[in-house]
């Protein structure tokens, strides 16, 4: 059974200084570490914003709302829930995806 690779420390190297596009490339690859509050911050931005949209859409002036503007939702609280459930799935794309993309 042979080899397929050499050891790293037998690859050739040499001395010369790497240009910015090998820059730019190492630097995408190998992305700076971010403290851990940042860290926590950015897992938890979908949480948060899941939260917000969640009270939001409970609160019964929302639902008066939605039964004004949607008259068929008067008669069965079922449909009510799934039509929040859509509002709450678009407007969650839409923060997500384009609210927040200056931030990413």
């Amino acid at each position: 059974m042979s080899k397929m690779a050499d050891p790293i420390v037998q690859l050739p190297t040499d001395n010369t200084q790497p240009n910015q596009e090998e820059l730019t490339i190492v630097n995408s690859l190998f992305k700076k570490h971010s403290n851990t509050i940042e860290t926590v911050a950015n897992e938890m931005k979908d949480s948060i914003i899941a939260g917000i949209l969640f009270i939001v859409l409970s609160l019964p002036q929302v639902d008066e709302l939605i039964k004004s503007l949607l008259t068929f939702t008067n008669n069965s609280s079922i449909i009510l829930t799934i039509v929040k459930a859509l509002i709450f799935i678009v407007l969650f794309y839409f923060i997500k995806n384009y609210a927040l993309s200056k931030t990413n």
